[in-house]
């Protein structure tokens, strides 16, 4: 009996240890895109210099802070991205 509780709890950390080492590729990998996404938006709207702070919010949405520069004048924005569509757009 000793040896099956042993046995499976060895499992038990394997299996939560694969669990968060293949987490982290998943977020990174959302993360750049949302980055990206964000990035463009700015570019388009003619930001320069423009920085992001990208934090996670749910499931399936990633939030960036944006801060630039446009004709001079310093902007900040939210930009919100789906992670299940792919979608970024400004909070205005």
């Amino acid at each position: 009996m000793t040896l099956i509780r042993g046995t499976a709890g060895i499992f038990a950390v394997a299996l939560g240890a694969a669990w968060l080492a293949g987490a982290p590729s998943v977020w990174a990998d959302d993360e750049s895109d949302a980055r990206k996404a964000c990035r463009e938006i700015a570019k388009d709207r003619d930001w320069k210099d423009v920085d992001a702070d990208v934090r996670k919010e749910g499931d399936d949405r990633i939030v960036i802070s944006m801060t630039g520069e446009r004709k001079g004048d310093e902007r900040q924005r939210r930009c919100v991205y789906n992670t299940k569509s792919n979608e970024a757009r400004f909070d205005d």
